[in-house]
C-alpha cells in the first residue's frame, strides 16, 4: 500500500513545473522532512546540484536508479 501511495505522489510531482518542483523541495526542507544540515562530500554536493538542475529543467531524476549506479 505504501508503495502505491508513493507512486501516486511521484506521478503528481512529475506534472509539476520547474518552479513547483523547487518549491516542493524547499517545503520538504522547511517541514523538516529533508534535512539540509547534513555534511556532504564535494562529490555528493556536485551530484545533488546536477540532480536539482535536471529537476529544474523538468527532467525527472530516478533516485533509485541513481543510488544503484552509485552502490548506495
Amino acid at each position: 500500500m505504501a508503495v502505491s501511495r508513493v507512486k501516486k505522489v511521484i506521478e503528481e510531482i512529475k506534472k509539476f513545473t520547474a518552479t513547483e518542483k523547487i518549491e516542493f523541495f524547499r517545503s520538504l526542507i522547511a517541514e523538516g522532512i529533508l534535512d539540509n544540515k547534513d555534511e556532504f562530500s564535494e562529490e555528493e554536493i556536485a551530484d545533488i546540484r546536477a540532480a536539482l538542475r535536471e529537476v529544474a529543467r523538468g527532467e525527472w531524476v530516478d533516485f533509485d536508479e541513481f543510488r544503484k549506479s552509485q552502490n548506495l
